[in-house]
């Protein structure tokens, strides 16, 4: 039964979990080392692709670093308030029931933050496509998980030179390998959710692979050119 503390709980936590998602790295990182918000730059998106693009590696991997890093001060939070143990941060639990608790709990907290990073409310709710603060979630929830999807990513982008697409295709795959793993269909249906807020974030790219006009890079370059 849910009782009002426990309500009240829920509720700090979906605000410290959109608070935390709202710190947006990339526009932090832009006007703190470039003195220019990164969405005035390249293809406009406050994500790590575009601070690559716009500004170099060295950039876009402390951007990425920061925005996994910001889903798991969430879920670390979440775990604090709700009373989990914070043995299972990384670790598995043995039982059935343990497993569901503790990943809808990293879910929980990973839904609220990768809206924070999409809609920042400290930067006038114009923010990046989740897909490093859903990184930072996946970790947590399963790091065989991550690791397949690095590698489908990878390999994605490897052959087609599109990010947005190696983006697109794991978003899919996550509650594929959620099923695979745990065999359980309200994980699945959970997982199913990140998926949609990625393809939707992802609409205008779709459009363009569509076209043809999405803009290829190189997971060697560090190449400046502006997406169309």
């Amino acid at each position: 039964m849910m009782t009002s503390a426990l309500i009240l709980k829920y509720v700090l936590v979906v605000l410290l979990s959109y608070l935390l998602g709202s710190l947006n790295f990339s526009i932090i990182f832009s006007k703190l080392l470039a003195k220019k918000d990164i969405r005035e730059s390249g293809s406009g998106n406050a994500g790590a692709t575009n601070m690559l693009r716009t500004y170099g590696k060295r950039f876009a991997v402390i951007t990425m670093i920061g925005d996994i890093l910001k889903v798991a001060a969430a879920i670390m939070i979440t775990f604090a308030i709700l009373g989990a143990p914070m043995k299972y941060l990384f670790a598995i639990p043995e039982s059935a029931q343990e497993i569901r608790q503790i990943m809808l709990y990293k879910e929980f907290a990973g839904f609220f933050a990768v809206l924070g990073h999409i809609f920042p409310v400290f930067f006038k709710f114009k923010g990046g496509k989740g897909m490093a603060a859903c990184t930072g979630m996946v970790i947590l929830v399963d790091w065989r998980i991550a690791l397949i999807l690095f590698v489908i990513f990878v390999l994605v982008i490897a052959v087609s030179k599109w990010v947005s697409l190696g983006s697109i295709v794991i978003a899919v795959f996550y509650p594929v390998l959620i099923i695979a793993f745990y065999q359980d269909w309200l994980l699945c249906v959970v997982a199913l959710l990140f998926t949609i807020i990625v393809i939707v974030a992802h609409r205008e790219n779709i459009k363009r692979l569509i076209k043809g006009t999405e803009n290829k890079i190189s997971l060697s370059s560090s190449s400046k050119k502006k997406r169309r």
